[in-house]
């Protein structure tokens, strides 16, 4: 998994895109560029790696746990990211955090993919090398663009490098944003191998997300063809250990289940995911989704005979404990987190408790994962629930994901109705996916964030300390976005 894209930082000053905050505040260097880049394929090479390397921007990559802390999943001591502001609906354009970011960093990517497209177009190279990299590009760019679709709504669509004048123009609607999506998606299914995920984006990947988008469009058939053209490939499984998934270790035995990820390399391509995550202990699972986890007899805690209060983590979802961390973490009888947490537990999943004590030298270079093939068997499952209803194939795409040989989790009943498969396939989609990302947009697309929200015990201010009002479903464009573009039309509640 690691071999085939080596991010180096000194690529991104090779792009002809600038790398000021405020991007578009300078004219593309496609003028210099010319003259002294974007001569041979190599060059191209070399720009490619300088795309992939946008996918490091911190919420696109390790800090993408803190999307689980605007839920019931996940809670943010530290508001990292302005998470407990936003996930209490404290949301305005001068909020900051995860609203900036999101924002900035999207279009910081999306000018690099589209400086890439302008200027590979006339160089002279092997077409099938160009059209490969074309398609890697687009699938890029429609990632950074569906993020933005899914948080903000209607955006502002730029498929060539704008010069300053050029872009201040007004947002296009959503569905535009989502027909460019589309087309730069089965641009990339047309012209990207039909391979393993090694680092570089496959075809599958970009079928995968083709069927995220519509299935985040509620359209139902057109997501589970899709997902089950991913399932026929060949190309993709689950990997048998599920913790190994999201360790180094693991991920360099080349797992056939990550279709997209954020890659790094050690020793000059690190994160601080470990020192986040199991030092400072900024996101901390709630005892909500604790409590989701089911018993190993496949019941829920509330029902299960095998589950026991007075010893609570017996008996339970592996997942819990390959998730959660329950209990303090020693080393040679050394405590290596520094103080308890708001709720109780931190988190598990993606740290080795092989590397010994943490601190600023622990420093990683696991894979952030973004796409993975149980997601795309959950995503099948519920599109061709909602479409045809609890058919066999519904059921065998949830109990293959169950039956993980790490998890082996009992089969879901048999005689499910479409409602009764609709909250199992929910579920799992909160248990598998925990902490990687997705939760916050599935409830969002299900209409229950709301509800959900509004029934958490937040620390320090009890049931109804979070709240999620009608005009969050799109956040507002930052401030310093509207005031450097003026033409914007602010979201409606803002």
């Amino acid at each position: 998994m690691k071999n085939n894209i080596i991010i180096f930082g000194l690529s991104i000053l090779l792009m002809c895109s600038s790398c000021s905050d405020n991007f578009l505040d300078k004219n593309p260097l496609d003028e210099v560029s010319s003259q002294t880049f974007w001569k041979s394929e190599d060059d191209a090479y070399i720009a490619l790696v300088g795309v992939y390397s946008r996918l490091q921007a911190s919420i696109y990559s390790v800090t993408r746990y803190n999307l689980d802390c605007l839920t019931d999943n996940g809670y943010n001591f530290q508001n990292a990211d302005q998470v407990q502001n936003i996930s209490r609906g404290d949301i305005l354009p001068s909020t900051g955090g995860v609203i900036n970011t999101m924002y900035n960093d999207a279009y910081k990517g999306i000018s690099s993919c589209n400086v890439f497209l302008q200027n590979i177009a006339d160089l002279e190279m092997s077409q099938t090398t160009k059209s490969r990299y074309v398609g890697e590009v687009k699938f890029i760019r429609a990632w950074f663009y569906f993020n933005l679709q899914q948080f903000y709504g209607d955006v502002v669509i730029y498929e060539t490098p704008p010069t300053v004048e050029e872009s201040r123009i007004k947002q296009s609607s959503s569905q535009q944003v989502l027909d460019l999506i589309h087309r730069d998606l089965d641009d990339a299914i047309a012209s990207l191998p039909n391979e393993s995920y090694t680092g570089n984006i496959v075809k599958n990947s970009a079928l995968a997300l083709k069927a995220k988008v519509h299935l985040h469009s509620g359209e139902w058939s057109q997501a589970a063809t899709l997902a089950g053209q991913v399932m026929a490939s060949g190309k993709t499984s689950l990997y048998n250990d599920f913790t190994g998934l999201f360790l180094t270790s693991g991920q360099e035995s080349n797992p056939d289940e990550i279709l997209f990820s954020t890659k790094f390399l050690a020793p000059d391509n690190t994160h601080w995911y470990q020192i986040y995550v199991a030092w400072w202990l900024q996101p901390n699972p709630r005892q909500e989704l604790v409590d989701a986890y089911q018993a190993t007899d496949g019941l829920p805690i509330t029902s299960s005979p095998l589950y026991n209060p007075a010893d609570p983590y017996v008996n339970r979802d592996p997942r819990l404990l390959q998730t959660v961390q329950v209990e303090p973490w020693y080393i040679d009888g050394q405590l290596i987190q520094q103080e308890p947490t708001e709720t109780g537990y931190a988190i598990q999943k993606g740290i080795d408790k092989t590397i010994g004590p943490i601190g600023y030298d622990v420093l990683s270079d696991m894979d952030i994962i973004h796409l993975r093939y149980a997601d795309v068997l959950l995503m099948y499952a519920e599109a061709q629930n909602e479409a045809v209803g609890p058919d066999q194939s519904v059921h065998d795409a949830v109990n293959e994901v169950r039956s993980r040989p790490s998890v082996n989790m009992p089969d879901l009943p048999t005689g499910l109705t479409k409602d009764q498969m609709r909250d199992h396939i929910r579920l799992e989609r909160r248990i598998e996916l925990a902490f990687e990302g997705h939760r916050y947009l599935d409830l969002k697309r299900w209409g229950t964030i709301q509800d959900v929200l509004s029934a958490v015990d937040e620390p320090g201010l009890g049931v109804g300390g979070l709240n999620f009002k009608s005009h969050h479903y799109n956040w507002p464009f930052p401030q310093s976005e509207i005031d450097r573009n003026p033409e914007l039309d602010q979201k409606t509640g803002y």
